[in-house]
């Protein structure tokens, strides 16, 4: 399932009411700071503060029900996204406890597979932090600045009170915003070798603004011991086709995708619901004539001549044309197939409303491609 974070949808309904963001936080009886935080997605202030910023824009509750789930545990398509990457990532809640960490990340920080474990006071506060961080200096002021943007966003959340008062962080002195972990290069010491090194990447995961999925993404070619863990067989694709693929033309945000039968939604009401059958095949009509043209089914054919002869079979037959690549979607690939086309070829498309001959409702598709090598 995909959905449009809580802060862009926030900002759609106060730029719909053309109100500043410090009008909002006054009727919302919250400080500017944690509307900001919820707006731009920087911080977690509360769910007492969003409920009460949802009702001074009057969102309505079918935009925002799943927008504010705050403490509900991870679903299937998340998980089985975190356990597909083949790097360290964990996803950890407003206060930076681990939620769920993948093998990767469970090799390389042993005790986030713990229960309670805080990366954040991990950081700032464990003696092996320092041990395992070459750089713990910058790490830790990366991690002291982030500190107190939660802080200001949150300022009676006791938890992250709390982390303040163990580790000694002074947030007056506590670095400017644009210091953060995002991007931040973490450089793991080991007992013998060059010293492998990973950037953070942080990410709000689709429809869980009060989560935050951090990714160690390594920077040096030799891989490090502990980012060497078995890794379990590709989970399945889960959900909706063309997750995080659809935007909406009108207001910007990516569209919902779910519900039985699936279909696909805007989260502020820009668009009908759009059935998610009709809308995949005629998206994949369009992907598979731009990723199977004539000349690319002529050089894979000869590959897959050439990987028989090899006695390596594959999974799925080249097709030999765009029509053939569209049967097979039909018939034979899997979901996982499906997504992988998908993924490879497209980078978004866009949906505007329209209207058929007849005077029915309808949508057009404007289409972002990858370069395909």
């Amino acid at each position: 399932m995909v959905i449009a974070t809580l802060g862009e949808v926030v900002a759609v309904y106060r730029s719909r009411a053309a109100l500043d963001p410090a009008r909002v936080a006054k009727r919302a009886g919250i400080s500017i700071a944690q509307y900001l935080a919820l707006e731009q997605g920087t911080a977690w202030p509360g769910t007492e503060a969003v409920e009460a910023v949802i009702k001074a824009l009057q969102i309505p509750d079918s935009h925002c029900a799943r927008l504010t789930a705050a403490g509900a545990p991870l679903d299937g398509y998340l998980q089985s996204m975190l356990h597909r990457y083949d790097i360290p990532a964990l996803i950890v809640d407003s206060t930076w406890r681990t939620v769920e960490a993948n093998c990767f990340a469970r090799a390389l920080l042993p005790d986030s597979a713990r229960a309670g474990w805080n990366l954040m006071r991990w950081v700032l506060s464990d003696i092996e932090a320092r041990r395992r961080l070459a750089n713990w200096d910058d790490v830790a002021r990366a991690f002291s600045g982030t500190l107190r943007d939660a802080i200001t966003a949150a300022p009676r959340n006791t938890q992250l009170l709390t982390i303040r008062e163990d580790a000694g962080v002074d947030l007056a002195a506590a670095p400017p915003p644009t210091d953060c972990p995002e991007g931040q290069v973490f450089v793991w010491r080991t007992d013998s070798g060059p010293y492998p090194i990973s950037v953070c990447l942080i990410t709000v995961p689709s429809g869980r603004p009060d989560l935050r999925q951090v990714t160690f993404v390594p920077r040096n070619t030799r891989p490090a011991p502990a980012l060497t863990a078995t890794r379990s067989s590709p989970a399945l694709w889960h959900g909706p086709l063309l997750t995080d693929l659809l935007t909406c033309g009108l207001c910007g945000l990516l569209l919902t995708g779910g519900g039985q039968p699936v279909s696909y939604n805007c989260a502020t009401g820009c668009l009908p619901a759009l059935p998610a059958g009709a809308l995949e095949i005629r998206v994949a009509r369009q992907v598979l004539m731009r990723a199977f043209p004539a000349h690319a089914c002529r050089e894979l054919g000869v590959a897959q001549e050439v990987l028989a002869a090899d006695g390596i079979e594959l999974e799925l037959n080249v097709p030999v044309s765009g029509k053939h690549a569209l049967d097979q979607w039909q018939r034979s690939m899997t979901d996982a197939q499906r997504r992988g086309i998908l993924t490879t070829t497209l980078r978004s498309a866009t949906v505007y409303p329209a209207l058929c001959p007849g005077g029915y409702p309808d949508v057009d598709l404007a289409y972002s491609w990858r370069e395909l090598s």
